[in-house]
């Protein structure tokens, strides 16, 4: 590996936080959300690392699914967090016991015409606030009445999603469980209410499963600082010094010229850009970590390079490692300078980044 440009991933740290969820909501099966190949951490690798713990999977699609079956990832149960987006993906969910979501008329339509040799169980979601997928109201009630008289399917979960949970000042997660709860089956099926922030903090809605997404890989579902000691950070994006060049006052740095030194300034080149998933959005000072102390980004993000102060560095050479995120500079810090979220900036990892799991 020529170019140092690297996510280090502590699979034991995602354990461990899958195991701390499980741990605040200890009457619930756990369904860690590993779509979107595990937000960036790897889908199989982290499913391999969990598959000793883990009582079930959650991805967004049918391929997703496959891809971890391909794997050997065939014990555990999978759930398809949006469904099947076709009636022809019902034969390989029969063919590997998966389980699918209910989210609209369509796929209730394919699930009730199917010829199935055998019941498919189904998570059926209700819209309880969050105004995207889901039943609403009499509809769901509809829904309801025709899954439970249809011998295509087995279990029946009840499912919903919180618009506003990591917002802990908000009314409208309480809202939203009393709009679950006041629906005419709660008390016959088991129930899934809970992400990541609501497993945290929402303890009422807490039910047969919860689901940790964002949590499993570190990072804080909230926007405002939360103390949050037992999550232990995953990934590490690291890659290294290429060029430190002396710049005088007023010279400008990068494209666009957006940078402008206020004094002589010492100017670092890493190996990383908005090729490799870093955000091209990060502002001039979103923080960056080099030889033990924290430096910052001076200039706008390059496809392949991004430019740094070294000012205060110690004894900067190239080839120096840099520390994007992980242990020093958490990305949900740095999230907050390219005014995203965590998610964002660890799912658009590219493949271009050495992954290296630890």
């Amino acid at each position: 590996m020529a170019r140092k440009c690297t996510a280090s991933i502590n699979l034991s740290a995602i354990k461990e936080n899958y195991l701390y969820a499980k741990s605040l909501a200890p009457s619930s099966k756990a369904i860690a959300i590993i779509k979107a190949d595990a937000y960036g951490h790897g889908a199989i690798k982290v499913a391999k690392e969990l598959n000793e713990v883990a009582d079930a999977y959650g991805v967004a699609c049918i391929e997703e699914a496959i891809e971890l079956i391909s794997s050997g990832i065939d014990k555990i149960p999978i759930l398809l967090l949006e469904g099947v987006f076709e009636k022809s993906e019902l034969i390989l969910v029969e063919k590997h016991s998966l389980i699918v979501t209910v989210c609209n008329s369509v796929q209730l339509q394919w699930l009730l015409d199917a010829h199935l040799n055998r019941p498919i169980d189904v998570f059926v979601k209700y819209d309880s606030g969050m105004g995207r997928l889901g039943f609403q109201d009499d509809s769901f009630t509809h829904a309801i009445n025709l899954l439970e008289k249809s011998n295509n399917i087995g279990e029946i979960t009840l499912m919903t999603h919180f618009s506003s949970a990591d917002d802990l000042g908000s009314t409208l997660t309480t809202k939203q469980i009393s709009n679950f709860d006041n629906t005419l089956y709660t008390e016959k099926y088991p129930g899934s209410l809970a992400n990541s922030a609501a497993i945290l903090k929402w303890s009422e809605s807490h039910r047969e499963y919860v689901r940790p997404g964002i949590m499993l890989y570190g990072s804080s579902p909230f926007s405002e600082k939360t103390p949050l000691k037992k999550l232990t950070p995953a990934m590490t994006l690291s890659s290294v010094l290429i060029s430190i060049k002396s710049f005088k006052a007023g010279q400008s740095i990068g494209y666009g010229c957006r940078y402008i030194c206020k004094k002589n300034t010492l100017i670092g080149v890493v190996a990383i850009g908005y090729a490799d998933g870093y955000p091209r959005s990060a502002i001039d000072g979103t923080p960056v970590f080099i030889n033990g102390v924290k430096s910052k980004i001076a200039g706008r993000v390059s496809m392949d390079m991004i430019t740094i102060d070294l000012t205060g560095v110690p004894n900067p050479q190239i080839g120096d490692r840099v520390e994007l995120f992980g242990e020093n500079v958490s990305v949900d810090e740095v999230a907050k300078y390219c005014n995203t979220i965590s998610y964002e900036i660890l799912s658009k990892i590219t493949r271009r980044v050495y992954k290296a799991y630890i």
